[in-house]
């Protein structure tokens, strides 16, 4: 499966998760870097897949991760049905 397939593909995986519980979400096909999805009472979102990602790791028995970069603004990460139940 080749990057682009894979990447349309989660993005209707994701897409499906928000509208089970009640979202209403547009996709935007081929976003060329803007994002992939628009859900309604939470605004843009990039979803990104790779094979492999650190962040799992660091994810493991705990409940959420915040990242930061150098000089850039902190990032929570949780499990996204997690974020759901907060709905």
């Amino acid at each position: 499966m080749n990057a682009k397939a894979k990447g349309s593909r989660v993005e209707r995986e994701i897409r499906k998760i928000f509208e089970t519980k009640g979202f209403k979400v547009v996709r935007s096909a081929g976003s060329l870097g803007s994002a992939d999805l628009h859900v309604e009472n939470i605004g843009y979102i990039q979803v990104k897949a790779r094979k492999e990602m650190a962040i799992y790791n660091w994810l493991e028995g705990n409940d959420a991760v915040v990242i930061k970069a150098d000089r850039q603004e902190p990032l929570i990460v949780i499990p996204l049905e997690r974020f759901l139940e907060w709905k």
